[in-house]
């Protein structure tokens, strides 16, 4: 059977593993970026690779935050500022001879669920990521959607406010929804603490405060689930999907999860106007740790067979 290299790469660590083309994961190793440049990086996936085609295995897919076009070009680059406009996927394949595809991130947990998990056999659905900051990737009429540039989908980088601060950036929907950028800013600012570096980051630690009876942690959670919840209602009015697939840590959490479907229906009940519509089904993703170096390999698969399209 026909073996695949997956590799998953994060602004801390880079995931890389060997998958069969039944989605397998035959084997699986990380390693830490520490926030090297770009060349640095570069010579580490060089390096893994080798080691790959020394097996006889030369099909490698490589999933990476960023807008990214479809010829490999990375138009932005997330956690990894150093590639920006470069094209990876050109400069690895001519640094190794190997037949190298990228794909978003966010675009790879979306069709890591269509392979093997909660998007399979569903033809219209959206994967939200709720991360340190939120990231989107829709599948419509069982195709993956990616636009003009490859942005489609990318809800975290809209606003929910009116654009009117200083940077923007700060009346995004990352900004909101997301679980470090969103809900422990959230916290940190409403108990006066305004330095990152002393912020309160641990959810787990602010959910329990919140349980206890901390009223400043239960209001931070509070206009968090609402901010996903218009979100979700916003993506739901846009794309009409199925089923919306939440990813990232918080979705591992169930109280998490039931309090957002509660913000969610609440919502949608007491917006009229969506409401005959009805919220699609949410469920958490089915693969966290290993959804990058999957749904790298799928896309690479699917790129090599004629009837998968993009769609712009």
């Amino acid at each position: 059977m026909q073996k695949y290299v997956g590799i998953d790469i994060g602004g801390s660590f880079i995931k890389f593993g060997l998958v069969d083309a039944d989605g397998n994961i035959l084997e699986q190793e990380s390693m830490p970026t520490k926030r090297e440049d770009p060349e640095g990086l570069l010579a580490k996936l060089t390096a893994i690779i080798a080691g790959y085609q020394r097996k006889g295995i030369d099909k490698v897919a490589i999933s990476l935050p960023g807008v990214i076009s479809q010829d490999g070009t990375m138009i932005t680059a997330g956690a990894i500022p150093g590639f920006k406009s470069r094209n990876i996927q050109a400069e690895l394949t001519k640094m190794t001879g190997a037949s190298v595809q990228v794909i978003n991130d966010a675009n790879a947990a979306a069709l890591s669920e269509k392979w093997l998990g909660h998007g399979k056999n569903i033809k219209n659905y959206f994967c939200l990521t709720l991360g340190t900051g939120v990231g989107g990737a829709v599948v419509l009429n069982d195709q993956l959607l990616t636009g003009r540039t490859g942005a489609a989908g990318e809800v975290g980088i809209s606003l929910l406010g009116r654009g009117n601060t200083r940077p923007v950036g700060y009346e995004s929907v990352s900004f909101f929804a997301g679980a470090v950028a969103g809900l422990c800013r959230i916290y940190n600012f409403k108990k006066g603490v305004f330095n990152l570096a002393d912020w309160q980051t641990d959810i787990p630690t602010i959910l329990k405060e919140a349980k206890s009876g901390g009223g400043i942690a239960q209001e931070s959670f509070n206009e968090f689930y609402q901010n996903v919840a218009v979100t979700i209602l916003n993506i739901t009015v846009m794309y009409d999907p199925e089923r919306i697939l939440i990813g990232g840590g918080v979705s591992a959490n169930e109280e998490i999860m039931a309090n957002v479907k509660q913000a969610v229906n609440d919502l949608f009940t007491r917006y009229t106007d969506v409401s005959a519509v009805g919220a699609p089904e949410i469920l958490p993703c089915k693969f966290r740790n290993s959804a990058g170096i999957l749904g790298a390999v799928y896309h690479y698969i699917q790129e090599n067979k004629e009837e998968w399209k993009w769609v712009n």
